[in-house]
């Protein structure tokens, strides 16, 4: 059966707002299209996606979304498409694989426990005042290692935005590529 993909994966950005970036349907239907989605299914239903960079040697590969329903996680789904992303960067002579990771999402605990880990937290943006966790595992031995820093579990504070709002401050969209 094929499934719409497309309206899916929309469908659980919107679901996930909080730990995702919002991406334009173009943008996926791109990525679609490229092959740069890989998609998960659980009993032939749609269930999840990982959404990845180009494969070429000697770079890493970037995870530019990740996202399981909500109800299939914890069931191996993700870990399985991290693996195949984790064999096609071997195959295609990538260095390694990295992400960016919102400090307030659960998924932190997942990369963490797949092995990957955190080399750097940066500011998130000013709605959300979290921070980002920044990802990396290596595809191949390497001479130097990047120092592993604790990753950071900031919650989402809304606070400060809220009252810039009612203080008439005009804020963009969640759904606007200027949100940040």
């Amino acid at each position: 059966m094929k499934h719409n993909w497309l309206s899916y994966i929309d469908k659980l950005q919107k679901q996930n707002a909080d730990d995702l970036a919002f991406y334009p349907l173009d943008t996926l239907n791109e990525a679609l299209e490229g092959g740069q989605i890989i998609t998960g299914q659980e009993n032939g239903e749609p269930a999840g996606y990982l959404w990845h960079g180009p494969v070429r040697p000697s770079h890493p590969v970037v995870i530019y979304q990740a996202c399981i329903d909500y109800d299939m996680r914890r069931r191996q789904l993700g870990h399985d498409m991290v693996r195949q992303l984790i064999e096609m960067g071997k195959v295609g002579g990538s260095t390694a694989i990295r992400l960016r990771c919102a400090s307030s999402s659960e998924s932190t605990q997942f990369w963490q426990a797949i092995g990957f880990y955190v080399t750097n937290v940066t500011e998130g943006g000013r709605k959300r005042k979290r921070d980002i966790n920044h990802f990396w595992t290596d595809l191949r031995p390497t001479l130097l290692v990047a120092p592993s820093v604790t990753p950071s579990i900031t919650p989402i504070n809304l606070k400060q935005y809220q009252q810039d709002k009612r203080g008439g401050i005009e804020m963009p969209s969640r759904f606007s590529r200027n949100h940040y």
